[in-house]
Parts: C-alpha cells; structure tokens; sequence
C-alpha cells in the first residue's frame, strides 16, 4: 500500500449542510474509501485558510486516488480538493538513489546547447 495525504477547502454548501446537521464525515466516507481499497490513516480538519481538510490514506495505486478524489470533487463538496503521492524518508532515500544511478543519463540544456 502507498501513502497518499488529501486537501481540501469545503464548499458553503457542504458548511451549510453540517450546520443543519452535523455529521462525522469520517464514518459516511469510509465505505467509499473501502470501495476503492484505500482505507483513512488520519482525517482532519484545520483553520487553514486555504484547505480546511486533510487526511491521509493508504491505498494500492494512483488511480485509486485519482479516481475517488475526481469523483468527490465533482459533488461539489469542496471548492478545491487535491491529492499527493507521500515518502517516508527511507522510500524518499531510495528515490533519490535511483535518480543518482542514472544521472550520468541526463544532459542538460545548458549543456547541449555548448556542444554544438
């Protein structure tokens, strides 16, 4: 399983919905997470002023992610609704190990631009 973190910024429809009645998100959301085969590490809400939301998940691949943040954010939940791929430090280690075997691969523009 990979490790995704989700952000959000709640729409004023769904702040008017939880005033009328308020609701632990969590637990109506967890079946569609289920649906998807990801499953809520952490779900929070913040006074951020540019998200209000955040959780993270663990789920098998990309299009999981992708897939169920596109489906919620076409409900209009929330105005702006994002997902990322997060490391721990050892997975990030070995990015970046990989990125260093193959350097010698890469030439910049810079340095095409002086051969010819």
């Amino acid at each position: 399983m990979q490790k995704y973190i989700i952000t959000g910024k709640n729409s004023q429809e769904t702040a008017a919905s939880m005033l009328n009645k308020p609701q632990n998100r969590r637990k109506v959301t967890d079946p569609l997470a289920k649906a998807f085969g990801a499953e809520f590490v952490e779900f929070l809400y913040l006074n951020h002023p540019e998200f209000d939301f955040m959780c993270v998940v663990m789920a098998k691949k990309d299009e999981d992610i992708a897939a169920v943040t596109n489906l919620i954010y076409a409900s209009g939940a929330f105005t702006t609704f994002n997902w990322y791929r997060a490391f721990e430090a050892e997975e990030w280690k070995n990015v970046f190990q990989l990125a260093s075997n193959n350097m010698a691969s890469y030439i910049s523009a810079k340095q095409k631009a002086e051969e010819d």
